[in-house]
């Protein structure tokens, strides 16, 4: 019988040696510092990174509060975006490279086939958030991370993806009841007490965007889809469904807020291309 790939794969090992590894590292390295350089120089102005998250991050570095004007996340955000934050040009090129490779790196553990894969990475809200230095990188790589972890992560812009956190803890609950649920929720919890000692009421700041004339939310009209997204998914104990359904539940949203929704369609290739169809034509609407 003729082995299928994964068992080929299974029956190889691969080693490698410390000073084979080292300068792989350091390839990756310079290449990557080498895109950041390039993209820094021919990248127009990223408005969010300008005007957001450098100041929030250099905030940080400072010893300062992040939340200063238009900064509405969870503090650790501004932390984790902190090293992009020592020169602004030139992590405005390292934040582009790097959410540029999470969301490849997605894709790819997604089992994207290289013409979805390409796709993917073309699809509006995509291009949106790489143009503007925003933080969807950051949702969708804690979608694949262990879910005490992964909470962190979608927390930072719960619109994008934040619904897997209910997904989650009713998984918890399933596995192994309180103690499971405990277990999951602790280290966030812990962390947002911390973070309001430290900075006050800041997630009331967040009710101001729902204001902003730019805010394209559907709320609460896409409510009833959104629920009834949110429980075909706890039912099917499928997570595709808690994020797509973030959106639609969130009264504050904007184009690269529906990178998770998208991302969420990608093992159904014909859903996947119909969505992003829909996504362009929406976009070549509103320009026309």
């Amino acid at each position: 019988m003729t082995p299928t790939p994964s068992s080929a794969l299974a029956t190889r090992t691969i080693t490698l040696t410390a000073h084979a590894l080292a300068w792989l590292l350091l390839a990756v390295v310079f290449l990557a510092a080498a895109a950041s350089t390039v993209a820094a120089t021919v990248l127009p102005e990223a408005v969010d990174w300008q005007k957001v998250f450098y100041p929030a991050s250099r905030a940080v570095i400072e010893g300062h509060t992040p939340y200063l004007d238009g900064y509405y996340n969870p503090p650790w955000a501004a932390l984790v975006m902190s090293p992009f934050a020592a020169d602004m040009q030139i992590g405005r090129g390292a934040l582009f490279v790097v959410s540029l490779a999470v969301y490849a790196f997605v894709g790819i553990r997604l089992d994207a086939s290289p013409p979805v894969l390409a796709l993917w990475l073309t699809c509006p809200p995509l291009l949106h958030t790489l143009l503007h230095g925003n933080l969807e990188w950051l949702v969708l790589i804690g979608v694949l991370m262990p879910p005490r972890w992964g909470l962190f992560m979608v927390l930072i812009k719960p619109q994008v993806a934040g619904a897997i956190a209910i997904w989650w803890t009713v998984e918890a609950w399933r596995d192994g009841g309180w103690r499971a649920v405990f277990s999951l929720l602790w280290p966030v919890t812990l962390a947002l007490l911390i973070s309001l000692v430290l900075f006050g009421l800041w997630p009331l700041r967040a009710a101001e965007t729902t204001a902003l004339w730019w805010n394209a939310s559907l709320w609460p009209w896409s409510i009833p889809v959104g629920l009834a997204l949110l429980g075909w998914s706890i039912y099917a104990r499928d997570w595709r469904g808690a994020v797509a359904a973030s959106p639609l539940l969130s009264p504050y949203v904007l184009l690269h807020a529906w990178a998770g929704a998208v991302l969420a369609t990608i093992g159904n290739t014909r859903l996947f291309v119909l969505v992003v169809v829909l996504l362009w034509g929406l976009v070549v609407w509103q320009v026309v």
